[in-house]
């Protein structure tokens, strides 16, 4: 117990040492900071004029190439199951009419016989 408020006391001390330490850093740090982002001024101006454009055109072919995907991939789902629906359809149909082929001959007349 007696290690653990030690612990405790010299970490407030400590955090009391690093107040005048970080107002000195951000006394010097600041002023140096300024200078620097003035310096760096022209270069975020060329890279935010040449850059942004680059950025939109990249968003703008990316929007286009998902909404052309998106258009197919709905296309071809509903082609699907326009597909399913016809099969379901069909088939039967197709059963039906070859068992109605079968029962009438060219004639007209019933082939089946009793």
């Amino acid at each position: 117990m007696f290690a653990f408020a030690r612990a405790l006391f010299f970490g407030a001390l400590a955090l009391m040492a690093l107040i005048p330490i970080a107002i000195l850093l951000a006394v010097v740090g600041l002023p140096v900071i300024a200078v620097l982002g003035l310096l760096a001024l022209p270069a975020i101006l060329v890279l935010f004029l040449i850059g942004l454009p680059i950025l939109i055109l990249f968003a703008v072919v990316t929007a286009l190439v998902g909404v052309t995907f998106g258009v197919l991939m709905a296309f071809l789902s509903v082609g699907m199951v326009a597909l399913k629906i016809a099969f379901i359809v069909l088939v039967p149909l197709l059963i039906l009419g070859w068992m109605v082929r079968r029962v009438f001959d060219a004639t007209g007349s019933p082939r089946i016989r009793v």
